[in-house]
């Protein structure tokens, strides 16, 4: 009989576990929109600015999340172009022409994190 509890215990432990290491996969995500700017030197090495990063949405599941950072993109990329700003489109990046800056280069990539990940990283640290 104590070897069928512990077998009873030992099988709703291993349930227990796999059920959370699902729930995590399948956790919630967070769509991130992340600025930055480059230019390039005088010796043809370049230089990046971070811009900020900013929530769009969240989403149940990484396959939904990762579904939106394409169509983000899209609309971002058709967005500029129809401003008549030069811009180009990879996956879910947006990389566009700026003037009056010398950071020539913008972009704008679309990301997805874990709802318990902060991409900004730790609050009050210096960046």
């Amino acid at each position: 009989m104590m070897r069928l509890q512990r077998r009873a215990s030992l099988l709703a432990t291993l349930s227990l576990l796999t059920s959370t290491a699902t729930a995590y996969a399948e956790g919630a995500w967070v769509l991130w929109e992340h600025s930055y700017e480059v230019w390039v030197d005088s010796n043809k090495e370049n230089h990046r600015r971070d811009g900020y990063w900013k929530k769009v949405t969240a989403t149940a599941a990484k396959s939904d999340c990762d579904d939106r950072t394409v169509r983000e993109a899209r609309a971002e990329y058709y967005t500029l172009t129809g401003k008549g700003v030069g811009a180009t489109l990879a996956g879910s990046e947006v990389g566009f022409d700026q003037r009056n800056t010398r950071y020539k280069h913008g972009y704008r990539s679309f990301e997805c994190w874990p709802d318990t990940v902060d991409p900004r990283g730790v609050k009050g640290r210096a960046r």
